[in-house]
């Protein structure tokens, strides 16, 4: 059964005017400023991480434009400022993160024609908060959009971009392989993160066409009346936005009379304990979970956390689990780190990457873009950033075991009984083709496939670095131990 490549989603055009805004230094009064910067030896680790943080930039990241002449600003000497800042933070001298940041905001700017500026100026405004600075009126960050704006950004960045897409065609075709594989009618997929839904339209379309060709030229009576079920498990952190996802797919379903579907939402927060426990087993059913970006996930909540997920899991005994990582893969959960700078200088990194290949896709002015970037990436910067925190004290696992909170999920998943299986080369010829299709469509020219780990695994590139990383994994099967007779 080949995926069927259709987004299903009602796009619009950006209404935002897009004004870009050049960024003023803050002259913000700090509210507390402590000490010296602490513990000497530990401040001169953190600079030395800092450094190295650095480095790996200027080495790696060829989309970072090099300074200017006159000191300007520079991609590399931005990055270099905010991981300053961060530094100078966790070592407890204030004035010196607060200086700076501010000559982030001097050099940054939310308009211009440099990715490198744009995304530093949402990363100096969600450091702030951080730093309880108090900034001057004019230099406020902009409010927080509303829901509906954020979803009409998010739908925009779909499109725009092949990120979402290359993630959910290529789960949604190695689900579709589980479900060959596996010989039932009914599938269970349990999505721990559905947001708003877009994956899956896809799949239900094409579990539809499969269903009616394979029928087509049945005479069994008691096959047609049986349509394939689909039953989704969808985790979310708004009551109101699963409700609304299940309206979205319960509708689009009902436009496909071959597939029987039902969904049922799953409020996540931290009031709503036992919500792993609510996911119902389905022994008549071929199981399949979906895990999209669970290290973001992980770092608002923590590493046990992750780890009773992963129990549950093991004990809905899948015949697949899908995991998509940002980055090459290999992401290990924030909470319990001893410093901010790496998970940090991930986020940033990421997010360069993102804002680098959609300045290929859209115009530096596009209305469009602009709205992209402040109602959808600025609120994703703000999020990542909010939730990087240091555990004080509680979590001294080693990386070995599970639970670790510096273990990554590549470590997590195989401790929980897991191993990563090869990617069909169907599924590899299915993201070359969005790709291609992307690339017709006057995008997509920057992007490639890159396979790694002897086929188990599947990144969508951005030049010379790695947007995101899909793998996909089963139970451990145990190993015959044959007997021989003596």
């Amino acid at each position: 059964m080949n995926l069927t490549l259709s987004l299903a989603v009602n796009g619009g055009t950006g209404t935002g005017t897009g004004t870009g805004k050049k960024r003023k230094v803050r002259d913000g009064v700090v509210d507390d400023v402590v000490g010296d910067g602490g513990d000497r030896g530990r401040v001169v680790r953190l600079l030395q991480a800092r450094e190295r943080m650095v480095a790996r930039l200027e080495s790696d990241d060829q989309r970072v434009a090099p300074d200017d002449a006159a000191g300007g600003g520079g991609g590399l000497r931005l990055m270099h400022l905010l991981l300053s800042s961060v530094a100078a933070g966790e070592a407890g001298d204030v004035r010196a993160a607060t200086a700076a940041l501010h000559e982030v905001y001097r050099l940054a700017s939310f308009g211009g024609g440099d990715p490198a500026p744009r995304v530093a100026a949402y990363f100096a405004d969600a450091l702030a908060p951080r730093l309880r600075l108090r900034p001057p009126p004019e230099a406020s960050p902009a409010p927080a959009p509303a829901r509906g704006e954020q979803f009409l950004a998010y739908t925009m960045f779909y499109q725009a971009s092949p990120l979402y897409q290359f993630a959910h065609f290529t789960a949604n075709q190695a689900i579709v392989e589980a479900l060959e594989g596996g010989g039932r009618r009914s599938l269970h997929v349990v999505d721990f993160d559905v947001s708003y839904g877009f994956q899956w339209p896809s799949l239900i379309q094409s579990l539809s066409d499969a269903d009616a060709a394979s029928t087509s030229g049945s005479h069994d009576g008691d096959r047609r009346e049986r349509p394939v079920s689909l039953r989704i498990t969808g985790l979310g952190t708004s009551a109101d936005e699963l409700r609304q996802t299940e309206a979205r797919l319960t509708r689009f379903a009902s436009g496909c009379p071959n597939v029987r579907f039902e969904f049922e939402g799953i409020v996540t927060n931290e009031q709503n304990s036992g919500r792993h426990e609510r996911i119902k087993n389905d022994d008549d059913a071929t199981v399949v979970v979906n895990l999209a970006f669970p290290a973001a996930q992980s770092s608002r909540a923590s590493a046990r956390e992750a780890c009773s997920a992963l129990a549950r899991i093991r004990s809905l005994n899948p015949s697949l689990v899908f995991l998509v990582e940002r980055g090459g893969g290999g992401n290990a959960t924030s909470r319990g780190r001893s410093s901010l700078l790496p998970p940090f200088t991930a986020s940033l990194r990421y997010f360069a990457t993102v804002f680098d290949s959609l300045h290929e896709s859209l115009p530096a002015d596009s209305a469009e873009r602009l709205a992209i970037e402040r109602n959808y990436l600025g609120t994703e910067i703000r999020n990542a950033v909010a939730s990087l925190d240091r555990s004080q004290g509680g979590d001294d696992r080693t990386a070995a075991e599970p639970c670790s909170s510096s273990a990554s999920w590549k470590e997590m998943m195989e401790n929980a009984g897991f191993e990563a299986v090869p990617l069909s080369s169907r599924n590899v010829s299915q993201a070359k083709l969005l790709l291609k299709m992307k690339s017709g469509c006057g995008g997509g020219g920057g992007f490639r496939v890159v396979e790694g780990d002897g086929g188990r695994a599947m990144s969508l590139g951005w030049r010379d670095s790695a947007l995101i990383t899909t793998t996909a994994w089963r139970r451990r099967r145990r190993r015959s131990i044959s007997k021989t007779s003596s």
